[in-house]
């Protein structure tokens, strides 16, 4: 593949990919090396939905693509380089819905009903089952997996067809997910994930009822002599802040949420 005329496609707006030049974006959009993987992979990938530099036709071949290769579950129980194409997987999957539900893009309802539901799905369980908490890796740049599902599930829980099922679930998954973390997130992980529950909040898919609830499940100790649970508590504390600055910044914030952050993360601790 010649990675000059790639570079030049992706600087040129009104240029269009060939077949080959579509599977190999796909073949490599877990490459190691970064400056492939996310400068000219993911870029290309970028341009070519919201541009509209790939034919419908190289759209469904991406689809059908990731879905019988499993690709948001590859290698599922390795870390390391078999994490990096999953996690940016997830950043395809987010690119495919969002142009599906955008009603100017040349690619909306590219997906039907039924295949988009279970790509909402799949992102609910990636989320719960990804074990791989790495944020910015010396050797391989950005992983970010967490990050990159949360940027794919934020977009997912505006669409009409995330219905309050997936909703619980994803919560549920959340919270799985919160209570394994091996680290303290540093890269801004946080952040992205609480941009779900806001959007969730935007189109009164998440109820500040169920949001108190969610928050009282969980049981860490903050004063634990365990490290990890620690960190977990700190991971939590830190997204319920920046949720409620978030839904402060828009007026959404329930008098409930506000209490419950600030009595309980915020005063305490």
């Amino acid at each position: 593949m010649d990675l000059k005329i790639l570079k030049q496609k992706l600087n040129n707006s009104n240029a269009q990919y060939l077949d080959e030049e579509v599977n190999w974006l796909l073949e490599n959009i877990g490459n190691s090396k970064s400056e492939i993987r996310d400068d000219l992979v993911c870029n290309s990938l970028g341009a070519g939905f919201f541009e509209e530099k790939f034919t419908n036709k190289q759209v469904l071949f991406l689809i059908n693509q990731l879905e019988e290769r499993n690709l948001l579950f590859y290698r599922i129980q390795e870390n390391g380089e078999a994490t990096l194409t999953r996690s940016f997987t997830c950043l395809l999957w987010d690119l495919i819905i969002r142009t599906n539900n955008d009603k100017k893009s040349q690619y909306y309802q590219i997906l039907d009903k039924n295949k988009e539901k279970q790509i909402f799905k799949n992102l609910i369980r990636y989320l719960a089952n990804e074990h791989d908490f790495t944020g910015f890796s010396k050797e391989y740049g950005w992983v970010h997996a967490v990050a990159h599902c949360s940027d794919a599930l934020a977009d997912s829980i505006l669409c009409d067809d995330f219905d309050q099922r997936m909703v619980a679930d994803f919560l549920l998954a959340t919270k799985e997910m919160l209570n394994k973390v091996d680290r303290r997130f540093i890269d801004g992980e946080e952040y992205r994930l609480a941009d779900v529950f806001v959007n969730g909040f935007k189109v009164n898919k998440i109820n500040s009822d169920s949001f108190v609830n969610w928050i009282k499940s969980f049981a860490f100790n903050p004063y634990s002599d365990e490290l990890l649970e620690y960190y977990r508590f700190n991971n939590l504390k830190s997204l319920l802040q920046d949720i409620y600055v978030k839904l402060n910044s828009i007026s959404l914030l329930n008098p409930n949420v506000k209490e419950i952050v600030e009595k309980k993360f915020n005063s305490e601790y």
